[in-house]
C-alpha cells in the first residue's frame, strides 16, 4: 500500500518536471514512424462509428478520438469520459487519464498576455454545477495538457467531467476554435522542441527539406516505409506570418488550419516527397516548388498520430529563403554522386534532369580510372597484408567517390559569403564547366571542404599517394567548416546543410514518461 500512495505522490509531483517528447517511452505510439491505415495503434481501442462523427462535438470524448468545437466569448462547453478499467496506463494502481487540446484559430485581437480558454476537470459531476470543484489550468501557446489520475479502487465506473470556459472579449461576437483530446494511453496532441527537418538547399524558385534521422526510431522497418502512409506533412507559410502563431505555436490544428500558402497535404503537385538514405539514414524528404526568387518563407513540419482526425505533433519551425536569381539549379537523387543534393551551375541549354545526368555521367566517367587502380590493392588479403587495420577498400572508395563528386559537381549560389568564390560565365577553375556546360550568368562557387580531401588521406592506401594542400596557395581550392554560421561554408557532399531557426525552443511535459519512471525506481 506505501508503494501505491508514494506512487500517485511522485506522479502528481513530477506532473510539472519539464522533459522532452523524445525521451518518452515506448507505449506502441512513436511520432516518428509512418502507420499504415486501418491497422494501427489506434484499432485496440477506437470503434469506426466513433470514426465518422466525433468532430461535431456533440458526444462525450472517447479514447483517442479529438472533438473539434467552435466556443464564444464567456462561453462554456461541457465534455464527459467514462473511464476504461480494463486498459490504460496504471491501470492496476489507480487509471491515469492524459488530457489535450489544441486552439486552432482565436480572436485576432488577442496577445500574448491576453487570457486564453480555461479547462477544469474533475471525477465529481457536480463540478458542472459548481467549476470550483474542478481542477482548473489554462491553454499556453495553444496548447493544453493535464493528467487526472483516480485510485483503481475508489470508483469501478469513473467518469471525468471536463469544462471549456472562454475569457471575456471587447469584441462581442469574438470565438476560439478548438479540439480537445481524452486517452487513457498517450498524449492525443504534442509539440517538441525540435525543429525535426532541416533545409538542404534552395534555387531560385525551389527547395528540399528533409527530416531527421528516421531510422534512430526503434522499431524502424524500412520495408514498412511506403511514401503514401507517412506521417509527416510540410507546411510552408510566408514570411510574413512569422508572428502570426506567437500565441499558438504549440498547436497542431493551428499550423493545419493557418494561411499556409502551401502545404503536402493539399498541393501535391508542388511537392515531390520521398524516401532518402543520403547521409547514412533514413530520412524524408520534400522537394518544393512553385517559390518565387530572393523571398524567405517559414516551414513547419507535423506528424499525424493517424491520419487528420486523431491528433498529432508540431515540431519548431524554421525559416529559408530561394536564391536572388536563376544561376543555380537544384538538384539531387542522383544515380552515381548519390551524396549529392545542393544547387549546381545552371545552363538554359539544359532542363533539371538532363543537368544531372551530365554532372553525374562526368562523375562517373572519372572515377572509372581509380577503380582500375584499388583492383591493385590487396583488399581481401588477411589482417597482416591488408593496408590498414582500421580501414578497408570500400572505406577508401567512398571517401574518393565523395570527394569526386565534391570536385567535379561544384555547390552554386547566390549569396556572396565569406569563402565562396565569384564565378564569371566562363570562369570556372573547371575547364569541362566552361566547355560543356558554360553556364550563363555569374554565381559564387561554395569550394569543397578540407576534410573532404583529409578523408581520402585518411581513408585509402599510403601507395596511392593522396595529399592534401596545407600552407600554400593550393588551400585555396578548399575551405574550411564552420557549423556556427547560418549558410554552410563548404561543401561537404553527404552531410545536409542545416539553417538556424530563429523560433525559441519549447518544451513539453510527457507524463507517460513521467509515470514510468516513477514505476522503475519505486519498483528498484
Amino acid at each position: 500500500m506505501h508503494l501505491i500512495y508514494a506512487l500517485t505522490a511522485m506522479v502528481s509531483l513530477l506532473s510539472g518536471v519539464i522533459a522532452r517528447v523524445d525521451a518518452w517511452v515506448d507505449l506502441g505510439i512513436d511520432i516518428n514512424q509512418p502507420m499504415e491505415a486501418g491497422d494501427n495503434f489506434f484499432d485496440d481501442f477506437v470503434s469506426d462509428p466513433f470514426r465518422a462523427k466525433r468532430k461535431d462535438g456533440s458526444e462525450g470524448l472517447e479514447e483517442f478520438t479529438p472533438i473539434s468545437a467552435t466556443i464564444g466569448q464567456s462561453e462554456i462547453q461541457y465534455f464527459s469520459f467514462n473511464v476504461n478499467t480494463s486498459s490504460g496506463i496504471g491501470s492496476y494502481y489507480e487509471y491515469l487519464i492524459f488530457i489535450t487540446g489544441n486552439i486552432c484559430s482565436q480572436p485576432a485581437n488577442l496577445t500574448e498576455d491576453d487570457p486564453s480558454l480555461t479547462v477544469y476537470y474533475s471525477f465529481n459531476g457536480s463540478m458542472f454545477q459548481n467549476l470550483e470543484l474542478g481542477d482548473m489550468d489554462y491553454f499556453s501557446s495553444g496548447y493544453f495538457q493535464a493528467l487526472a489520475d483516480v485510485p483503481a479502487t475508489s470508483n469501478v465506473n469513473a467518469v471525468l467531467y471536463i469544462a471549456v470556459q472562454a475569457p471575456e472579449n471587447t469584441d462581442a461576437s469574438a470565438v476560439w476554435s478548438y479540439e480537445m483530446g481524452v486517452s487513457q494511453n498517450d498524449l492525443v496532441f504534442q509539440w517538441d522542441d525540435r525543429s525535426w527537418a532541416s533545409l538542404v538547399d534552395t534555387d531560385e524558385i525551389s527547395a528540399l527539406i528533409v527530416t531527421g534521422n528516421l531510422s534512430d526510431s526503434s522499431g524502424f522497418d524500412s520495408s514498412d516505409y511506403n511514401i503514401s502512409h507517412s506521417r509527416y506533412s510540410l507546411f510552408i507559410y510566408s514570411h510574413q506570418y512569422k508572428d502570426y502563431f506567437r500565441v499558438l505555436n504549440n498547436s497542431w490544428c493551428a499550423i493545419r488550419s493557418g494561411p499556409a500558402l502551401f502545404s503536402s497535404d493539399s498541393d501535391p503537385d508542388l511537392f515531390e516527397s520521398s524516401f532518402t538514405t543520403r547521409g547514412g539514414g533514413w530520412q524524408q524528404q520534400f522537394y518544393v516548388g512553385g517559390l518565387n526568387k530572393s523571398t524567405q518563407y517559414i516551414a513547419y513540419l507535423i506528424s499525424d498520430f493517424s491520419g487528420r482526425d486523431f491528433g498529432g505533433a508540431v515540431y519548431q519551425p524554421f525559416e529559408f529563403k530561394t536564391m536572388d536569381s536563376g544561376a543555380c539549379n537544384l538538384i539531387y537523387d542522383l544515380d552515381f554522386c548519390d551524396q549529392v543534393a545542393y544547387s549546381v551551375p545552371n545552363s538554359d541549354a539544359y532542363s533539371k534532369e538532363e543537368l544531372k545526368s551530365l554532372f553525374d555521367d562526368r562523375a562517373r566517367s572519372l572515377y572509372a580510372n581509380f577503380s582500375r587502380v584499388m583492383q591493385q590493392i590487396p583488399c581481401d588479403e588477411s589482417d597482416v597484408s591488408a593496408f590498414s587495420p582500421f580501414r578497408t577498400c570500400d572505406d577508401c572508395a567512398d571517401s574518393y567517390k565523395n570527394w569526386l563528386c565534391a570536385v567535379t559537381i561544384p555547390r552554386c549560389s547566390t549569396r556572396n559569403i565569406t569563402g565562396y568564390r565569384e564565378t564569371e560565365p566562363g570562369d570556372s577553375r573547371n575547364s569541362w564547366i566552361n566547355d560543356v556546360l558554360d553556364p550563363d550568368l555569374m554565381y559564387y562557387e561554395m569550394l569543397p571542404c578540407l576534410n573532404v580531401c583529409e578523408a581520402i588521406v585518411r581513408d585509402c592506401p599510403a601507395e596511392l599517394g593522396f595529399g592534401c594542400p596545407n600552407f600554400n596557395r593550393t588551400v585555396l581550392s578548399y575551405y574550411w567548416e564552420d557549423p556556427d554560421e547560418e549558410y554552410p561554408t563548404c561543401n561537404f557532399v553527404g552531410k545536409t546543410a542545416t539553417t538556424k531557426s530563429a523560433a525559441p525552443p519549447r518544451y513539453l511535459v510527457n507524463y507517460a514518461l513521467a509515470f514510468a519512471t516513477v514505476l522503475v525506481l519505486a519498483l528498484l
